[in-house]
């Protein structure tokens, strides 16, 4: 007996090291949350199977599953649920984060899963929001920057309606990071009517990042991040796509939009393209000449995945487009601009037509990226090479067809990621990032240069760390970069300058993500970022659009605190120190998801020292008459806001959606508001879903969107005082140079929209009509509010055949 005894304790003790053995070696794990796509509450008793293998597990009622002791990398998981889709995943551990929306049977979308969606910015503290299906194809037939607006806390700056810049929390251009498919979008950033060249009708989600998130994509981000994510190539799916025709009223526009996609057992490919054709667009009372659009875009992208450890994706994509502006905002002079401001229908008006006339844009930008993905053991190496040409060229009026700017830039970039092995409860990431850029003026414009041809390098490296506590998630991340530009210009006498200049600094970020009771989350983050000076800010020179502008390096100030220009030489570090901006962002966010209501509320601080900014300086006289002209200097300044967004199900039927958000900014040296920052806003949302029994979805949709007045404004001069000042010899600002605007800002307005969706089999319908009650308004953050009102009732009608 004794014998028998110790025996079997014996083999209790060698199996129990074996099994040990064995979950040591199988140290993988999944989890993620399974949501109803249509109302996005959690999903209870979903199946979640291992495809092969039978193993897997049943969400909670939060929705919620986990699968642990996991001996491979990666999986196809098989998402089931009775009377929904069944979707089917090809995934691996460096994604543990999934969100997988289930759709019913008879919904209009098919299943969707997202992979680590908190995690893009590679810190899961700071506060995110994603647009993706069917709410972005409802905006999907707009500008980029229009589609991002939709996002709570996200505005636009606008000039007319197809040139539209996105603006986080009161900062926009290159204070806003674009990532375009994994790569930093570089364009012409520096311009206030220089929109991003992408299409959001082949996007297939946008992510907003709120916080100063530099530590993970580099310098600049000192609003947010951006990123424009095509839809992820799957392997293993069957032939799916969709042909989408859209049509509208105003403007008589027309656009065809055709994607698909493929996925065999290693590899999958997918591609799309779209064209849209606008005529002039209409006001309330009248037409808005020359405001037509000519626009297309494609894309290619392949994956190779022949092993478990290897990931090869290789991307093309291209945009074009011709925009026309407002013909009525052109002007010669300050008296040309006083007949334009006061009039009420505006000038040069005409009738309706396709015609693209002077001024116009055209732009063009092309995208080549390829990138390897490496998974070892516990950690996974990650390659990735950019190549972007962007072509800009902008007509003004003038004779001949001779564009007034010209430009060419060319980047190259590497990136480079390592995830590397968890250290107990400490995860992380290292990372470096490689940009070079040629920003060079073509010949034939006969003009000098607004800006010089310059040659840029950036030099980035990082770390961020992870530390699970409890409930709760600790992270910590630092960068360094480096930043060196050649200048070569011209003077107005073809003399040629050239100047070198090199920034670097450190940027870092601290944050703290902890769940609140059972449904609750609080996010808390304070980040650094830095951002050096734009060579269009230091170099800038003559007439861009409605002033003539000088920057850092174009002027002095003499002992009488007059403006001299530098026409006998430019300026640099050793006679004008440009420190680069710094700015210092805490943002905090709460976010419940309880039962049938859903909110999210998040507070910000941002202080930005140095900050680069235009001010009036003087009234200066040319051949042409009379004009303001800007110059360029840096003050700190304090913007600090609320967003606020929540969702309510009322019944199966009816639900709605409340969001809203207020900004204050404000220079604090000297004291002053800003220009052309965003008024508070308010929009609430009524959904009701009615029971067609022969339509396998039907929602109606009414919509109001209210804008308060700006309240926060500069002080106002009128083109009349400019005038009294320019024939008196007066200089109104050689004693008070504060900001100022032409007119006070528009009053306060509300938009009423109203929409039908449905589906009859992989037939899709969406009837639309916004400002149903062509109401006459002018947005403040749009330029042309100055000379005409916004867009006025529009029609629309999309249809959608899904494959």
């Amino acid at each position: 007996m004794d014998i028998r005894f110790y025996f079997l304790v014996c083999l209790l003790t060698i199996g129990r090291g074996l099994m040990a053995q064995q979950l040591s070696d199988c140290p993988y794990a999944i989890q993620g949350r399974v949501y109803d796509a249509a109302s996005k509450e959690p999903l209870a008793f979903v199946s979640v199977q291992l495809d092969g293998n039978g193993e897997g597990a049943v969400t909670d009622e939060a929705g919620k599953f986990d699968i642990e002791n996991l001996c491979e990398q990666e999986y196809n998981l098989i998402f089931s649920f009775l009377g929904y889709k069944t979707v089917t995943h090809h995934h691996d551990f460096h994604h543990p984060a999934l969100e997988i929306y289930l759709a019913p049977d008879e919904y209009l979308l098919e299943s969707v899963v997202v992979e680590a969606s908190s995690l893009q910015s590679g810190i899961a503290s700071i506060t995110s929001n994603r647009l993706s299906g069917k709410e972005l194809e409802a905006v999907s037939s707009g500008s980029f920057g229009d589609a991002v607006s939709e996002i709570t806390g996200v505005g636009t700056l606008k000039t007319g309606q197809n040139i539209v810049k996105p603006i986080i929390h009161g900062l926009h251009s290159n204070r806003v990071l674009l990532i375009n498919n994994g790569l930093r979008h570089e364009f012409q950033n520096w311009g206030e009517d220089h929109a991003p060249e992408i299409d959001p009708s082949l996007i297939d989600n946008i992510e907003v990042v709120k916080g100063a998130a530099t530590v993970r994509f580099g310098p600049d981000a000192l609003g947010g991040v951006i990123l424009a994510n095509p839809a992820k190539v799957e392997l293993n799916t069957p032939l799916a796509g969709k042909v989408r025709l859209h049509g509208q009223s105003n403007g008589r526009a027309g656009e065809g939009t055709v994607e698909l996609s493929k996925g065999f057992k290693w590899w999958s490919l997918q591609g799309g393209g779209s064209y849209v054709k606008q005529g002039d667009l209409q006001a309330a009372e009248y037409l808005l000449t020359n405001t037509g659009k000519e626009e297309s875009s494609y894309y290619g992208e392949l994956r190779v995945h022949p092993n478990a450890k290897l990931d090869i994706e290789a991307s093309y994509s291209h945009f074009e487009q011709e925009l026309g502006i407002l013909s009525g905002s052109v002007f010669g002079n300050l008296d040309d601009l006083r007949q334009a401001l006061v009039v009420d229908t505006p000038l040069y008006t005409m009738p309706f037509s396709y015609d693209i006339n002077q001024p116009r844009q055209s732009v063009q930008h092309d995208l080549l990226k390829g990138s390897i993905r490496y998974i070892g053991k516990n950690q996974s190496l990650f390659v990735q090479y950019g190549h972007q040409l962007n072509r800009r060229q902008e007509f003004g009026v003038r004779r001949g067809d001779a564009p007034n700017i010209d430009l060419e830039l060319l980047t190259e970039s590497v990136d480079l990621d390592w995830n590397h092995p968890d250290l107990g409860s400490l995860s992380g990431k290292l990372g470096a990032q490689w940009l070079k850029k040629a920003n060079d003026n073509q010949a034939g414009t006969n003009t000098v240069p607004f800006i010089p041809n310059y040659d840029e390098q950036r030099l980035g490296i990082y770390l961020i760390e992870s530390l699970a506590l409890g409930k709760g998630t600790l992270e910590a991340g630092i960068r360094y970069d480096q930043l060196e530009s050649d200048i070569t210009g011209r003077e107005p006498d073809n003399t040629i300058y050239r100047n070198t200049i090199l920034y670097r600094n450190v940027s870092g970020t601290l944050g703290w993500e902890h769940p609140v009771g059972k449904n609750g989350s609080f996010r808390s983050n304070f980040g650094t970022a830095w951002r050096a000076p734009d060579v269009a800010e230091l170099y800038r020179f003559g007439q861009h659009n409605f002033f003539i502008e000088y920057g850092l390096w174009r002027y002095t100030i003499n002992e009488d605190s007059d403006f001299v220009t530098t026409r006998e030489g430019i300026l640099d570090q050793a006679d004008r120190e440009v420190p680069s901006e710094k700015g210092y962002k805490w943002i905090n966010t709460y976010r419940l998801d309880k039962d049938k209501l859903s909110l999210e509320f998040t507070g910000y601080v941002n202080y930005i020292n140095n900050f680069i900014y235009s001010k009036p300086a003087g009234i200066t006289r040319t051949a042409r008459g009379s004009f303001v002209f800007f110059i360029y200097d840096q003050t700190d300044a304090l913007l600090w806001g609320v967003d606020a967004s929540s969702r309510l199900t009322h019944s199966p039927r009816f639900s709605s959606e409340a969001k809203g958000s207020f900004l204050w900014s404000k220079q604090l040296s000297p004291a002053d508001f800003f220009a052309n920052q965003p008024a508070p806003q308010l929009t609430y949302q009524l959904d009701y879903e009615p029971n067609i029994s022969w339509l396998a979805e039907s929602k109606l949709q009414l919509r109001f969107d209210y804008t308060f007045q700006q309240f926060q404004h500069p002080r106002i001069i009128t083109v009349e005082d400019f005038l009294f000042a320019a024939q008196q010899g007066i200089n109104r600002f050689s004693e008070n140079a504060l900001d100022f605007d032409l007119l006070p800002p528009p009053p306060a307005y509300l938009l009423t929209h109203a929409s039908w969706t449905s589906r009859w089999k992989k037939l899709q319908l969406r009837l639309e009509v916004r400002n149903l009650f062509n109401v006459s308004y002018r947005n403040y953050t749009d330029r042309m509010r100055y000379f005409a009102d916004d867009l006025g009732r529009n029609f629309m009608t999309t249809i959608t055949i899904h494959i």
